[in-house]
Protein backbone atom coordinates (compact mmCIF):
# COMPACT_ATOMS: atom_id res chain seq x y z
CA UNK A 1 0.00 0.00 0.00
CA UNK A 2 2.81 2.19 0.95
CA UNK A 3 4.51 1.48 -2.17
CA UNK A 4 1.31 2.60 -4.24
CA UNK A 5 1.63 5.29 -2.86
CA UNK A 6 4.94 6.40 -3.69
CA UNK A 7 4.61 5.42 -6.89
CA UNK A 8 1.19 7.56 -7.37
CA UNK A 9 3.19 10.95 -6.00
CA UNK A 10 6.02 10.13 -8.71
CA UNK A 11 3.78 9.95 -11.46
CA UNK A 12 2.45 12.91 -10.11
CA UNK A 13 5.64 14.72 -9.78
CA UNK A 14 6.57 14.09 -13.40
CA UNK A 15 3.34 14.67 -15.11
CA UNK A 16 3.35 18.29 -12.85
CA UNK A 17 6.74 19.07 -14.36
CA UNK A 18 5.98 17.67 -17.71
CA UNK A 19 2.93 19.49 -17.97
CA UNK A 20 4.69 22.86 -16.76
CA UNK A 21 7.51 22.95 -19.44
CA UNK A 22 5.18 22.40 -21.86
CA UNK A 23 2.74 24.91 -20.68
CA UNK A 24 6.40 27.15 -20.84
CA UNK A 25 6.78 25.93 -24.28
CA UNK A 26 3.92 27.51 -25.43
CA UNK A 27 3.64 30.76 -23.33
CA UNK A 28 7.52 31.45 -25.09
CA UNK A 29 6.29 29.98 -28.49
CA UNK A 30 3.11 32.69 -28.36
CA UNK A 31 5.43 35.44 -26.98
CA UNK A 32 7.83 34.75 -30.22
CA UNK A 33 5.02 34.32 -32.39
CA UNK A 34 3.81 37.66 -31.59
CA UNK A 35 7.20 39.37 -31.58
CA UNK A 36 7.38 38.31 -35.48
CA UNK A 37 3.75 39.45 -35.91
CA UNK A 38 5.22 42.92 -34.69
CA UNK A 39 8.19 43.09 -36.53
CA UNK A 40 6.47 41.99 -40.00
CA UNK A 41 4.23 44.58 -39.60
CA UNK A 42 6.50 47.31 -38.46
CA UNK A 43 7.20 49.59 -41.29
CA UNK A 44 10.23 49.64 -42.90
CA UNK A 45 12.84 52.58 -41.44
CA UNK A 46 15.46 54.73 -43.28
CA UNK A 47 18.55 55.24 -40.90
CA UNK A 48 21.84 56.97 -42.07
CA UNK A 49 25.24 56.14 -40.30
CA UNK A 50 28.52 57.57 -40.47
CA UNK A 51 31.69 56.01 -40.72
CA UNK A 52 34.49 58.23 -39.82
CA UNK A 53 37.96 57.34 -38.17
CA UNK A 54 41.84 58.16 -39.35
CA UNK A 55 42.93 57.73 -42.65
CA UNK A 56 44.72 54.58 -43.99
CA UNK A 57 42.11 52.69 -40.60
CA UNK A 58 40.15 50.54 -43.19
CA UNK A 59 37.15 52.41 -43.19
CA UNK A 60 36.59 51.82 -47.17
CA UNK A 61 37.86 48.36 -46.82
CA UNK A 62 34.95 48.14 -44.03
CA UNK A 63 32.50 49.48 -46.04
CA UNK A 64 32.91 47.55 -49.44
CA UNK A 65 32.76 44.32 -46.82
CA UNK A 66 29.01 44.54 -45.61
CA UNK A 67 28.50 45.70 -49.28
CA UNK A 68 29.51 42.54 -50.59
CA UNK A 69 32.33 44.17 -52.78
CA UNK A 70 35.93 42.62 -52.51
CA UNK A 71 38.34 44.53 -51.32
CA UNK A 72 40.73 45.09 -53.76
CA UNK A 73 42.85 47.96 -55.53
CA UNK A 74 41.15 50.32 -52.49
CA UNK A 75 42.39 53.95 -52.77
CA UNK A 76 42.33 56.85 -50.16
CA UNK A 77 38.84 58.48 -50.03
CA UNK A 78 38.74 61.83 -51.01
CA UNK A 79 35.56 63.46 -49.97
CA UNK A 80 32.95 61.18 -49.41
CA UNK A 81 31.16 57.88 -50.38
CA UNK A 82 28.15 56.92 -49.93
CA UNK A 83 26.46 52.95 -49.78
CA UNK A 84 23.09 51.56 -49.49
CA UNK A 85 22.19 48.59 -48.36
CA UNK A 86 19.32 46.49 -46.60
CA UNK A 87 19.11 44.90 -42.96
CA UNK A 88 15.99 43.23 -41.42
CA UNK A 89 13.54 46.35 -41.60
CA UNK A 90 16.44 48.74 -42.17
CA UNK A 91 17.22 50.82 -45.09
CA UNK A 92 21.02 51.74 -44.06
CA UNK A 93 22.51 54.58 -45.70
CA UNK A 94 26.46 54.40 -44.56
CA UNK A 95 28.40 57.47 -45.34
CA UNK A 96 32.20 56.65 -45.53
CA UNK A 97 33.92 59.88 -44.84
CA UNK A 98 37.60 60.48 -45.74
CA UNK A 99 40.08 60.94 -42.54
CA UNK A 100 42.49 63.23 -43.82
CA UNK A 101 43.53 65.98 -41.69
CA UNK A 102 42.37 68.71 -44.43
CA UNK A 103 39.09 66.84 -44.52
CA UNK A 104 37.79 66.00 -40.74
CA UNK A 105 36.36 69.68 -40.79
CA UNK A 106 33.36 68.58 -43.04
CA UNK A 107 32.46 65.50 -40.41
CA UNK A 108 30.07 67.43 -38.59
CA UNK A 109 27.62 68.57 -41.70
CA UNK A 110 26.81 64.58 -41.52
CA UNK A 111 26.30 64.34 -37.68
CA UNK A 112 22.47 66.02 -37.74
CA UNK A 113 20.84 63.20 -40.04
CA UNK A 114 22.79 60.21 -38.50
CA UNK A 115 21.54 57.89 -36.15
CA UNK A 116 24.47 56.34 -35.26
CA UNK A 117 27.93 56.44 -35.76
CA UNK A 118 30.82 53.63 -36.44
CA UNK A 119 34.26 54.87 -35.35
CA UNK A 120 37.23 52.37 -37.24
CA UNK A 121 40.19 52.36 -35.23
CA UNK A 122 43.53 51.07 -36.43
CA UNK A 123 44.61 48.59 -33.72
CA UNK A 124 48.32 48.12 -35.37
CA UNK A 125 49.35 51.10 -35.35
CA UNK A 126 50.20 52.03 -31.91
CA UNK A 127 52.00 55.63 -32.88
CA UNK A 128 49.11 57.49 -33.80
CA UNK A 129 46.63 56.32 -30.43
CA UNK A 130 47.10 59.60 -29.44
CA UNK A 131 46.02 61.21 -32.74
CA UNK A 132 43.16 58.90 -32.35
CA UNK A 133 42.25 59.50 -28.86
CA UNK A 134 41.84 63.47 -29.67
CA UNK A 135 39.79 62.61 -32.67
CA UNK A 136 37.18 60.16 -31.15
CA UNK A 137 37.43 62.85 -28.15
CA UNK A 138 36.18 65.54 -30.54
CA UNK A 139 33.69 63.38 -32.19
CA UNK A 140 31.68 61.75 -29.22
CA UNK A 141 31.97 65.75 -27.60
CA UNK A 142 30.26 67.10 -30.35
CA UNK A 143 26.44 68.26 -29.28
CA UNK A 144 25.26 66.15 -32.62
CA UNK A 145 26.56 63.11 -31.71
CA UNK A 146 26.46 63.19 -28.10
CA UNK A 147 23.59 60.67 -26.84
CA UNK A 148 23.85 58.54 -29.91
CA UNK A 149 25.13 54.95 -29.78
CA UNK A 150 27.77 54.41 -31.32
CA UNK A 151 30.14 51.30 -32.71
CA UNK A 152 34.23 50.84 -32.51
CA UNK A 153 36.04 48.76 -34.73
CA UNK A 154 39.59 47.88 -33.67
CA UNK A 155 40.41 47.08 -37.37
CA UNK A 156 43.82 44.94 -38.36
CA UNK A 157 43.39 42.53 -35.89
CA UNK A 158 45.34 40.24 -38.33
CA UNK A 159 48.49 42.50 -38.53
CA UNK A 160 51.25 41.46 -35.72
CA UNK A 161 51.10 43.90 -32.50
CA UNK A 162 47.76 44.49 -32.73
CA UNK A 163 45.92 45.82 -29.53
CA UNK A 164 42.93 44.12 -27.77
CA UNK A 165 39.76 44.90 -26.87
CA UNK A 166 41.13 46.29 -23.18
CA UNK A 167 44.07 47.90 -24.23
CA UNK A 168 41.92 50.19 -27.17
CA UNK A 169 39.57 50.76 -24.47
CA UNK A 170 42.54 52.00 -21.94
CA UNK A 171 44.34 54.02 -24.61
CA UNK A 172 41.65 55.82 -26.02
CA UNK A 173 39.92 56.38 -22.56
CA UNK A 174 36.15 55.30 -24.01
CA UNK A 175 34.57 54.12 -20.67
CA UNK A 176 35.14 57.67 -19.45
CA UNK A 177 33.89 59.21 -23.11
CA UNK A 178 31.27 57.03 -23.32
CA UNK A 179 30.30 58.37 -19.99
CA UNK A 180 30.43 61.94 -19.95
CA UNK A 181 28.25 62.49 -23.37
CA UNK A 182 25.86 59.37 -22.56
CA UNK A 183 26.62 57.51 -25.63
CA UNK A 184 25.72 53.61 -25.64
CA UNK A 185 29.27 51.80 -26.85
CA UNK A 186 30.31 48.59 -27.87
CA UNK A 187 33.71 47.70 -29.23
CA UNK A 188 34.33 45.12 -31.70
CA UNK A 189 37.87 43.78 -32.27
CA UNK A 190 37.98 42.79 -36.08
CA UNK A 191 39.68 42.35 -39.54
CA UNK A 192 37.92 43.92 -42.75
CA UNK A 193 40.17 42.74 -45.08
CA UNK A 194 39.03 38.94 -43.86
CA UNK A 195 36.48 38.42 -46.10
CA UNK A 196 33.26 40.28 -47.75
CA UNK A 197 29.56 39.62 -48.25
CA UNK A 198 28.32 36.18 -46.78
CA UNK A 199 32.26 35.80 -45.51
CA UNK A 200 32.52 38.95 -43.89
CA UNK A 201 34.01 39.18 -40.11
CA UNK A 202 31.49 38.05 -37.70
CA UNK A 203 32.66 41.29 -35.40
CA UNK A 204 31.29 43.56 -38.08
CA UNK A 205 28.08 41.50 -38.62
CA UNK A 206 27.74 41.31 -35.05
CA UNK A 207 28.35 44.97 -34.22
CA UNK A 208 26.46 46.29 -36.90
CA UNK A 209 23.25 44.23 -36.01
CA UNK A 210 24.23 45.45 -32.63
CA UNK A 211 23.57 49.08 -33.42
CA UNK A 212 20.78 48.43 -35.35
CA UNK A 213 18.79 46.94 -32.89
CA UNK A 214 19.77 50.34 -30.26
CA UNK A 215 19.03 52.64 -33.16
CA UNK A 216 15.24 50.44 -33.28
CA UNK A 217 15.19 50.49 -29.34
CA UNK A 218 15.04 54.72 -29.69
CA UNK A 219 14.01 55.01 -32.91
CA UNK A 220 10.97 57.77 -32.32
CA UNK A 221 13.29 59.66 -30.23
CA UNK A 222 16.50 59.56 -32.67
CA UNK A 223 14.22 60.72 -35.32
CA UNK A 224 12.62 63.67 -33.79
CA UNK A 225 16.28 64.56 -32.32
CA UNK A 226 17.10 64.30 -36.03
CA UNK A 227 14.67 66.63 -37.71
CA UNK A 228 15.26 69.04 -35.24
CA UNK A 229 19.08 69.13 -35.42
CA UNK A 230 18.30 68.53 -39.33
CA UNK A 231 16.41 72.27 -39.29
CA UNK A 232 18.38 74.16 -37.15
CA UNK A 233 21.51 73.55 -39.25
CA UNK A 234 19.50 74.40 -43.12
CA UNK A 235 18.76 77.30 -40.33
CA UNK A 236 22.47 77.97 -40.07
CA UNK A 237 23.40 77.34 -43.22
CA UNK A 238 21.50 80.29 -44.30
CA UNK A 239 22.30 82.69 -41.87
CA UNK A 240 25.79 81.80 -43.23
CA UNK A 241 24.88 81.74 -46.93
CA UNK A 242 23.47 85.44 -46.01
CA UNK A 243 25.87 86.83 -44.28
CA UNK A 244 28.86 85.45 -46.77
CA UNK A 245 26.53 87.67 -49.38
CA UNK A 246 26.71 90.95 -46.86
CA UNK A 247 30.55 90.45 -46.75
CA UNK A 248 31.28 90.12 -50.35
CA UNK A 249 28.32 92.96 -50.90
CA UNK A 250 30.60 95.26 -48.82
CA UNK A 251 33.72 94.43 -50.12
CA UNK A 252 32.69 95.03 -53.88
CA UNK A 253 31.14 98.28 -52.66
CA UNK A 254 34.50 99.16 -51.00
CA UNK A 255 35.94 98.74 -53.68
CA UNK A 256 33.73 100.68 -56.32
CA UNK A 257 34.38 103.33 -53.72
CA UNK A 258 38.00 103.20 -53.86
CA UNK A 259 38.05 103.07 -57.91
CA UNK A 260 35.76 106.33 -57.92
CA UNK A 261 38.49 108.05 -55.80
CA UNK A 262 40.77 107.48 -57.71
CA UNK A 263 39.46 108.46 -60.75
CA UNK A 264 38.17 111.47 -59.30
CA UNK A 265 41.81 111.83 -57.95
CA UNK A 266 43.37 111.28 -61.19
CA UNK A 267 40.96 113.87 -62.49
CA UNK A 268 39.60 111.42 -65.57
CA UNK A 269 35.97 111.13 -66.48
CA UNK A 270 34.14 108.21 -64.65
CA UNK A 271 32.23 105.75 -67.17
CA UNK A 272 28.92 106.19 -66.80
CA UNK A 273 27.93 103.23 -68.63
CA UNK A 274 26.57 100.89 -65.70
CA UNK A 275 28.34 97.38 -66.27
CA UNK A 276 26.71 93.95 -66.31
CA UNK A 277 25.22 92.37 -63.60
CA UNK A 278 27.31 89.27 -62.89
CA UNK A 279 25.19 87.57 -60.95
CA UNK A 280 21.84 88.95 -63.22
CA UNK A 281 18.64 85.80 -63.01
CA UNK A 282 19.40 83.18 -65.99
CA UNK A 283 15.46 82.93 -66.09
CA UNK A 284 13.44 85.47 -68.51
CA UNK A 285 9.88 85.37 -69.20
CA UNK A 286 9.11 83.35 -72.30
CA UNK A 287 7.14 85.84 -74.14
CA UNK A 288 10.69 87.80 -74.07
CA UNK A 289 12.87 85.21 -75.08
CA UNK A 290 10.02 84.43 -78.42
CA UNK A 291 9.96 87.81 -79.13
CA UNK A 292 14.37 88.02 -79.01
CA UNK A 293 14.05 85.05 -81.69
CA UNK A 294 11.83 86.49 -83.65
CA UNK A 295 13.70 89.48 -84.04
CA UNK A 296 16.91 87.54 -84.86
CA UNK A 297 15.50 85.25 -87.53
CA UNK A 298 13.84 88.16 -88.74
CA UNK A 299 17.17 90.07 -89.15
CA UNK A 300 18.98 87.25 -90.35
CA UNK A 301 16.13 86.64 -93.45
CA UNK A 302 16.39 90.16 -95.08
CA UNK A 303 20.12 89.60 -94.32
CA UNK A 304 19.66 86.55 -96.57
CA UNK A 305 17.67 88.21 -99.16
CA UNK A 306 20.01 90.57 -99.43
CA UNK A 307 22.82 88.62 -100.01
CA UNK A 308 21.12 86.75 -102.62
CA UNK A 309 19.85 89.69 -104.55
CA UNK A 310 23.35 91.04 -104.89
CA UNK A 311 24.78 87.94 -105.61
CA UNK A 312 21.98 87.32 -108.57
CA UNK A 313 22.49 91.23 -109.45
CA UNK A 314 26.46 90.61 -109.90
CA UNK A 315 26.07 87.15 -112.22
CA UNK A 316 23.40 88.79 -114.35
CA UNK A 317 25.92 91.79 -115.05
CA UNK A 318 28.94 89.27 -115.93
CA UNK A 319 26.55 87.76 -117.97
CA UNK A 320 25.60 90.70 -119.71
CA UNK A 321 29.23 92.38 -120.03
CA UNK A 322 30.44 88.88 -121.39
CA UNK A 323 27.79 88.86 -123.75
CA UNK A 324 28.03 92.25 -125.22
CA UNK A 325 31.37 91.87 -125.43
CA UNK A 326 31.39 88.51 -127.40
CA UNK A 327 28.71 90.55 -129.65
CA UNK A 328 31.06 93.55 -130.40
CA UNK A 329 34.33 92.50 -130.36
CA UNK A 330 36.31 93.04 -133.82
CA UNK A 331 38.68 90.15 -134.64
CA UNK A 332 42.22 91.48 -135.21
CA UNK A 333 42.13 90.20 -138.38
CA UNK A 334 39.47 91.98 -139.84
CA UNK A 335 41.30 94.99 -138.40
CA UNK A 336 44.24 93.85 -140.37
CA UNK A 337 43.23 93.54 -143.34
CA UNK A 338 41.09 97.24 -142.79
CA UNK A 339 45.02 98.21 -142.52
CA UNK A 340 46.76 96.19 -145.39
CA UNK A 341 44.16 97.85 -147.91
CA UNK A 342 45.00 96.96 -151.32
CA UNK A 343 46.62 99.65 -153.66
CA UNK A 344 43.86 100.21 -156.00
CA UNK A 345 42.05 101.90 -152.93
CA UNK A 346 45.02 104.77 -152.57
CA UNK A 347 43.70 106.07 -156.02
CA UNK A 348 40.53 106.14 -155.18
CA UNK A 349 38.31 109.45 -155.78
CA UNK A 350 38.41 111.23 -152.16
CA UNK A 351 34.39 111.22 -152.48
CA UNK A 352 34.43 106.89 -151.90
CA UNK A 353 36.99 107.27 -149.10
CA UNK A 354 34.92 109.98 -147.28
CA UNK A 355 31.80 107.42 -147.66
CA UNK A 356 34.51 104.81 -145.97
CA UNK A 357 35.64 106.79 -143.21
CA UNK A 358 32.10 107.50 -142.24
CA UNK A 359 30.84 103.92 -142.67
CA UNK A 360 33.60 102.70 -140.09
CA UNK A 361 32.94 105.74 -137.39
CA UNK A 362 28.87 104.49 -137.61
CA UNK A 363 29.32 101.01 -137.76
CA UNK A 364 28.16 100.52 -133.63
CA UNK A 365 25.13 102.90 -134.85
CA UNK A 366 23.90 101.49 -138.67
CA UNK A 367 24.79 98.46 -140.79
CA UNK A 368 26.50 99.64 -143.64
CA UNK A 369 24.96 98.94 -146.91
CA UNK A 370 26.27 96.84 -149.33
CA UNK A 371 26.98 99.08 -152.73
CA UNK A 372 28.99 98.99 -155.89
CA UNK A 373 31.72 101.22 -154.43
CA UNK A 374 32.70 98.97 -151.54
CA UNK A 375 36.14 98.28 -151.16
CA UNK A 376 36.80 94.40 -151.93
CA UNK A 377 37.10 92.38 -148.76
CA UNK A 378 34.99 94.65 -146.58
CA UNK A 379 33.25 93.05 -142.96
CA UNK A 380 29.57 92.81 -142.82
CA UNK A 381 28.90 92.74 -139.20
CA UNK A 382 25.45 91.99 -137.50
CA UNK A 383 23.93 94.22 -136.21
CA UNK A 384 24.99 94.80 -132.01
CA UNK A 385 22.49 94.82 -129.40
CA UNK A 386 21.07 97.72 -128.15
CA UNK A 387 23.68 99.71 -125.60
CA UNK A 388 21.92 100.50 -122.20
CA UNK A 389 23.14 102.69 -119.23
CA UNK A 390 23.82 100.06 -117.51
CA UNK A 391 26.32 98.15 -119.94
CA UNK A 392 29.79 98.70 -118.48
CA UNK A 393 32.00 101.23 -120.34
CA UNK A 394 35.05 98.98 -120.46
CA UNK A 395 33.22 96.38 -122.93
CA UNK A 396 32.66 99.36 -125.55
CA UNK A 397 34.97 98.85 -128.76
CA UNK A 398 38.06 101.58 -128.90
CA UNK A 399 38.64 104.64 -130.86
CA UNK A 400 40.50 103.29 -134.54
CA UNK A 401 43.43 104.98 -134.49
CA UNK A 402 44.67 103.45 -137.35
CA UNK A 403 42.36 103.98 -139.65
CA UNK A 404 43.03 107.54 -139.16
CA UNK A 405 46.72 107.10 -140.21
CA UNK A 406 45.39 105.33 -143.36
CA UNK A 407 43.63 108.01 -144.27
CA UNK A 408 46.81 110.06 -144.38
CA UNK A 409 49.05 108.08 -146.02
CA UNK A 410 46.21 108.07 -148.91
CA UNK A 411 46.65 112.17 -148.84
CA UNK A 412 49.82 111.64 -148.85
CA UNK A 413 50.42 109.80 -151.95
CA UNK A 414 47.72 111.64 -153.82
CA UNK A 415 49.62 114.75 -153.11
CA UNK A 416 52.63 113.09 -154.40
CA UNK A 417 50.55 112.12 -157.73
CA UNK A 418 49.89 115.46 -158.25
CA UNK A 419 53.85 117.43 -157.97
Amino acid sequence: MIVGCLILNGCMLILNSLLTEFVKDMFSLMANCCTWVRLWREPVRKVTIVLVGLDNAGKTATVKGIQGDPQEDIAPTVGFSKIDIKRDRFEVTIFDLGGGKRIRGIWKNYYAECYGIIFVVDSSDVDRLEETKNTVTEVLRHPRISGKPVLVLANKQDCDGALGEADIIEFLSLEKLVNENKCVCQIEPCSATKGFGKRLDKAIRKGLGWLLSTIAKDFDVLEERIQKDTAEQKAQEEQEKRERAERVRKIREAREQQEREETEREGLPQNQEEEPELHSNPFKPISKLIAENLKKEGLSEIQAKFNKGSQENVVKMKTETSAAASTEEIPQEDIENKRQTPDSTDSAEPGKKKAKKMMLKRKNKVEPSSTEDDVPGSINLPPPPPIGWGTPKVTRLPKLEPLGETERNAQMDQSSKKK
